[in-house]
């Protein structure tokens, strides 16, 4: 027969699948790997419980933290709140004091000036006993006087209250002369020698006792009555009424 060159031949029929034999050695290999994989489980659950601890620590700190902050912040508002109102307290009780001090001086000078205008009063009462005693002729007479010299003007004119006239007219006559007087010796010889004083017999609307004298064609006029003698030295002198009354 003739001999083919590189090629190998192979027997013909079905292929048998080559088996390994299983030993003791490979059962000892799947027992140490099943060992491993529980373990590797086990180490991985304690890592996870222990991490699952850690975060829960964690967790914990951060909550207590957060709730003692939040504790104090509340306090702190408390404390504010409670500052505030009792300063807000405080404020209102000094306003309170303030306004029974405040009154209490109220009551008190009104208390002082209803005094002062009882005593006012009680002497306005007087004024018209004054007029019918015997002294009233020369105190008008004065009271003309002085009117004159406070006015210091040549020609003027004089006016009494209602129902006496008789008396003031009187009385204007000898003020106007010691008037004249005065003019010669305080004042020029011609101003003194120009005096007229004239009676004019308008009495005035109201009034107890005294006159009215009017001078520079009537654009100044005085009241030396008897009320208004009371207000002067009732306002000259009520400081010392004040301190004799009420020290």
């Amino acid at each position: 027969s003739r001999r083919r060159s590189g090629r190998k031949l192979c027997p013909t029929g079905p292929l048998v699948a080559l088996s390994t034999p299983s030993t003791p050695a490979s059962k000892m290999n799947d027992v140490e790997i099943n060992q491993q994989i529980k373990q590797m489980q086990q180490f991985i659950h304690q890592e996870a419980a222990e991490k699952a601890s850690e975060i829960k620590l964690k967790a914990d700190e951060e909550f207590n933290i957060e709730k003692l902050r939040m504790v104090e912040a509340e306090k702190a508002k408390i404390r504010a709140e409670y500052e505030r109102k009792e300063k807000q307290i405080e404020v209102q009780k000094r306003i309170s004091q303030s306004n029974e001090v405040r009154l209490g001086r109220l009551r008190c000078l009104k208390a002082r000036d209803d005094a002062m205008q009882a005593i006012l009063a009680e002497t306005a009462a007087k004024l018209p006993s004054l007029t019918a005693g015997s002294g009233y002729a020369s105190l008008l007479e004065k009271l003309i006087l002085e009117a004159l010299i406070r006015i210091d003007e040549a020609k003027v004119s004089v006016r009494g209250v209602a129902g006496q006239a008789p008396a003031a007219q009187k009385a204007c006559t000898a003020a106007a002369a010691k008037y004249k007087d005065w003019a010669a010796k305080n004042k020029d010889a011609a101003f003194a020698s120009s005096i007229e004083v004239a009676w004019d017999s308008s009495p005035l609307a109201a009034g107890i006792g005294g006159v009215e004298v009017s001078g520079f064609g009537g654009k100044i006029s005085l009241t030396n009555t008897l009320q208004s003698r009371l207000m002067l030295a009732y306002e000259t002198r009520l400081p010392k009424l004040r301190a004799a009354l009420f020290a």
